[in-house]
This record gives C-alpha cells, structure tokens and sequence, in this order.
C-alpha cells in the first residue's frame, strides 16, 4: 500500500510541513520546515509547481502533472494542489499512480480511454503527422479522421502562434517531455474556440522521441462564466488583485491577444523610499493610481508589493509613454502619512507585447529587468533587447545555452514586391536567457568568442538549418539564406564552408547563400571576406553612406542594404529623404539590387517603392518565422 505523499507549503514559499514518503521521493534529507522552495527544487520544477500554486490560489485547487527531475523522465507525479485561506498555506497532495495511468495512455492508447474519453485525442509520429484520432476529436474539433490524417497538427490549432510561445512549447516538450496550457482553436466550420491542451512526447527505450499524444477539450464554457474569477484572491493591504490572479487573468488576456493580433501593455512601478511608513504609502497610493485605469485595463500589486498596470489594447509604444506620464504626474503630490507630507521617488519600466503570444511571467519579468537598470529610476524606460547587452555572461552559463537548447533558429522574411512571394530570409541564431530574455548575437557572441565557444555556436546554426537545406530545392522562387556576421565571425567563418557543402550535397549553389556586412567590416577585413567570396557566396553590404564605385572587384557587394535607420527617418525628415533616393541611384548606377530593413508601415512600404525598392523586410513584411512556419510559408507560395 502506498503511503501518502503530501506538503504543505506556506504563501513565502518555503515548506511548513512534509511527509517522510514526500521527502523521500524528492531525496532530502534533514529537517524541512522553513526551508525555501528554491533550495529543494530545480529551476524548472520549481516554475511548474509555483504554476500549479498560483492557479490553486486563484480558483481554490489545481491539478498538474509534475516531473521532480528534469534528468529522470521515468518520476512522473500528479499533484492536487489546495489552497487553504483559513490556514493561509497551501497542501499539495502528490500521486504516482495518476500519472503513471496518463503515460500507460499516451503508450498504449488501445489499453486505455482513447475511445471513449470525451477529450480529443491526436497520435502523431515522428514527424508531427497525425496518424490516429479518437471519436471525441470529431465531436471537440468537427474535423474526421480523413480530413486529418497525414497533416500536421496546424490544421486543428490556429495557425497565428506567436514564435515565443511556439518555441516554449516545443522546448517544454523536448527537454520535459510535456507541455499544457491554453491554444486557440479552428473549428472545421471556421469558428475559433479556446481549447486546453496537454501535449506529451513518446519516447523509445533509447529515449529517442518516436511521436506525440495531443489531447484538447473546448474550454468557451469558462470564458462566458461572468463568476469565472470568484475565487480570485486579492492583496489584503490595498485590495488590489494579487500576483496570483494579475498572472492568470493576464495569460487568459495574452492568449486573446494573440489570436485578434491585439497589442499589450504592462507598466511595473516601484516604490523606492516607502521605509517604515510602507503600508500607508502604499495603501494611500493605491487609491491615488486606481483612478487612473480604464475599466478595462487591470491596476494590480505584485508579491513585492509593486504596482503592476496592464493596459488593454496598447497599439504602440508612444500609447505607453503616454500613460507613464499620467502616472508620473498622479506621483508628484506627496502622500499624507499621519500629517506628515512624504515626496515618493520610484522606478518604472514598461513592456509592449504586439501581439500576444508570450507569457504573463515572462512580460513581468522583462519589465522587472528593466526596474534593474539604474537610469528607470524617478522616469520611465521601455524594455527592448539592447538591455541584455554588456551584461557578462559566465563560461559556464554560455556553454549551458550552447547545449542545452536556448539557441533558437529565426528567419526574418524578405519579400519581393516584383514576383510577390518571400524571396530571402535572414537567419540568426537568438539566445533565449532564462532571467534576460531574447538576447541578439551582437550581445552574446564577443563572449562565446573570448571562451572558445564560436565553434560550438556555429554547429548548432549548422545543425539546425540542416532541414531547411534539404527542403531548399523545393522552393524555387526562394533565392537566398542571409546570415550577418558579427566582427569576431569573420575570423573563424569556417561556418559558411560548412553549409555550403551541405548546399553542395542537395545541389543548391553556393550563390544562393548571402553574408550581411557592413562598410567597417570591410575596411578592417579585406582578406577574410574576400575568401568568402570566392568560395562564391553573395555579399549584401550595409555601405554606411560611403560610395562603393572605388571598391576592388574582389570585394565589390552584390545587393546593398537600406538600413532601418534610413528607413524610418526619411518618413520623418525631409532632409533623410534626399540621402535614401542618392542611395539608391548609387545601386541603379552599380546595377545593384536594394534591400530595405526595418520596413514597419504601409507609409515607408509605398515611398520606397515608388522610390525604385522592391525588396525589403520588416514588420510590414511579417514577424520572425521558426523554422517550421517559414516552411509552412513556403509551402503555401509553392
């Protein structure tokens, strides 16, 4: 008989109580009260079992799947996990026996409910092909077993999923080995609905992922329940919602975003002198800022007792600003705490989010980055990516983001305005930091360089374009891969030998293969990129307002690059305007082609063609594709 497995865990996150059997299925040893959660679980255990406390927080108890060791996939546990608000601790219940039936399903479907399960149920192989369906499918999504075999699984979900959330599902299902949360829906009939989704990978005894089990049930019900958040909780200090139900309510609102391409502001503001007198600072401000709020945005403090403000339907960035300034200005008057007026000095960092697609925890924690850099304090600062840049990134944690998958393959489209079909695409190996977010190569590759990791680098950029290679001579119309190097590239680029063997092979030119340089790069390596190109790849130069007539032949570009700067000024000053058309007639004259960058608005696309550009990418072209939706894209065109 088994012995129960139960904690109980307290709102601090540390552990007040757990039993012998519960200890022992984690392997610690000693005493347990008090001890925090972190110094007990890894990262990524840790983050599911806040997840699942959260949602019990919110709506009084919550059921998850939860795997203890990333490096052991045979524990799998079902956890119930209770909110007690008269004990204020929560108790959290684990089962081997829930999880292991789940796993017995996803193995052996026939043994189990597949066919009488009210839950859709999808098998796929290997190559993420739906081979097998249920009859609850059918009833859930309206699609048969005929209209579905053989397709990928884009043919039930809706196919606009945001390339962050896509690539956090998928590394939830390779390095886990699951993944659940809440996708939208096509419906055969065309409807869209909200669906709960629980996704596994299967695995052979050598652990090689041989397919996947994806179950989904239409959840509309809890998005028409007026009550749905009648057990939402709330911060006894201000009344404002909690951490608990602002992350809850903000992934129910993301996930809509996402699918109307809506775009999403949040604006975290820290109190940086509250001192002895916090709670009636706080509590005085919280009545001063709720009048600043829309009713339908969202004024909400977190565990920190920061005010979070999330704003409905936020198109830009200057809408952000704008409302920042409204609560710099609800900030200027002091507060009044026992007859004694206080002056209140702050942070505020903010974070746009186009168009949904990302989770509540990650846009908190980008602005929670923000509230680090020392020039948010007393104003207001936007996070973008640059923020990650000059950090020191240790050996250590590099060689963990080489091999343990947080390097993600992107593709920025280039479109043709002459034949109307994607014609390029700019690839980039991104780096996905856990606390910092998306991190550029410009950020992260002088330090792969000073720690001798260029060279792993460049094996995964190899690696992971391999199956676009082999899928290249399929796609005609699709001219060239372009691949920007970084100065510290350019002295080891054995990268660009690589794959033009492995273009070789399947029988695609090396022409067909584009560096992007700029006007420095050349000056300062002449014999490095003159060899690149006479192992016959292209060259697309950024000329940085310099002439290019006076260049050798041996290093004279192919195409030249409109920069995004140029872009966006001539729409803003007349005088840039002047200095793109010289541009272009310097390539007319060259008989060079143009690629323009950064092209965001019909405005900038409509003068730069009748400016003589047909080429160019941008926001106004698409978003940053994964591998398998430029492949999707393609396929489509073909």
């Amino acid at each position: 008989m088994h012995q129960p497995m139960y904690a109980c865990i307290l709102p601090d996150l540390s552990y007040q109580f757990a039993t012998q059997e519960y200890l022992g299925m984690l392997g610690w040893q000693g005493e347990v009260t008090g001890v925090p959660l972190a110094q007990v679980h890894s990262d990524e255990a840790l983050f599911e079992l806040r997840h699942g406390m959260m949602l019990a927080r919110s709506k009084g108890t919550a059921t998850l799947s939860w795997q203890p060791f990333v490096e052991d996939h045979s524990l799998w546990l079902q956890l119930e996990i209770f909110w007690n608000s008269v004990a204020g601790l929560y108790i959290v219940n684990a089962m081997r026996s829930g999880q292991a039936a789940g796993r017995v399903f996803a193995q052996h479907p026939q043994e189990g409910l597949f066919d009488y399960t009210p839950q859709a149920v999808m098998l796929l192989d290997e190559e993420n092909r739906i081979y097998r369906v249920n009859p609850g499918f059918s009833e859930v999504s309206g699609f048969s077993f005929e209209d579905v075999v053989g397709q990928g699984p884009g043919i039930v979900t809706n196919r606009e999923i945001a390339a962050e959330l896509f690539d956090h599902l998928w590394q939830q299902l390779m390095f886990r080995g699951f993944w659940e949360g809440e996708l939208w829906n096509r419906h055969k009939d065309g409807h869209s609905y909200p669906a709960w989704y629980t996704l596994m990978a299967q695995r052979d005894g050598s652990g090689e992922i041989e397919g996947f089990v994806a179950q989904f049930s239409d959840i509309s019900n809890l998005y028409q329940d007026q009550h749905r958040y009648s057990h939402a909780s709330y911060d006894v200090l201000t009344g404002l919602p909690d951490e608990f139900m602002l992350l809850d309510q903000l992934n129910q609102q993301l996930l809509k975003d996402a699918l109307g391409q809506r775009g999403r502001g949040l604006i975290l503001l820290q109190l940086d002198n509250v001192g002895a007198e916090a709670s009636q600072i706080i509590a005085a401000l919280a009545a001063r800022l709720s009048a600043q709020v829309r009713e339908t945005d969202l004024l909400a403090v977190d565990q920190e007792h920061n005010f979070v403000f999330v704003l409905d339907d936020c198109p830009d960035e200057m809408t952000l600003e704008q409302f920042a300034e409204r609560i710099s200005a609800g900030l200027l008057e002091p507060v009044d705490v026992e007859g004694e007026a206080i002056a209140v000095t702050y942070a505020m960092g903010g974070v746009l989010v186009e168009s949904g697609g990302i989770s509540a925890e990650l846009m908190l924690d980008r602005a929670r980055l923000v509230l680090r850099t020392p020039d948010s304090h007393n104003g207001f600062r936007l996070y973008d990516a640059s923020l990650g840049s000059g950090t020191v990134l240790s050996r250590d944690t590099l060689s963990q983001a080489v091999s343990d998958g947080w390097l993600q393959l992107r593709f920025n489209p280039v479109y043709s305005l002459a034949g109307h079909h994607l014609t390029a695409a700019e690839v980039s190996l991104s780096l996905n930091h856990p606390q910092q977010g998306i991190l550029s190569p410009a950020q992260f590759i002088p330090q792969l360089s000073r720690y001798s990791l260029l060279g792993d680098y460049h094996q995964q950029l190899e690696r992971q374009l391999a199956p676009m290679i082999k899928l290249w001579s399929g796609f005609d119309q699709f001219e060239n891969l372009c691949i920007r190097l970084q100065d510290e590239e350019l002295f080891a680029a054995d990268v660009i030998e690589h794959l033009i063997r492995q273009m070789v092979k399947v029988g695609i030119p090396s022409q067909r293969l584009m560096i992007i340089l700029n006007y420095v790069q050349l000056q300062l390596f002449p014999d490095e990129i003159e060899e690149l190109k006479a192992q016959g790849v292209l060259l697309l130069l950024d000329p940085q307002q310099h002439s290019v007539e006076r260049l050798p032949a041996q290093l004279f570009p192919d195409m030249l690059l409109l920069n995004a700067h140029l872009v966006e000024q001539q729409m803003r000053d007349d005088y840039y305007v002047r200095d793109v058309e010289d541009f272009i007639t310097m390539a007319r004259d060259n008989d060079l082609e143009v690629m323009a960058e950064g092209v965001r608005t019909t405005g900038q696309m409509t003068r730069l063609t009748q400016q003589g550009c047909l080429r160019m990418s941008g926001k106004y072209v698409g978003r940053e594709l994964t591998l398998e939706q430029l492949i999707e894209r393609l396929d489509l065109e073909h």
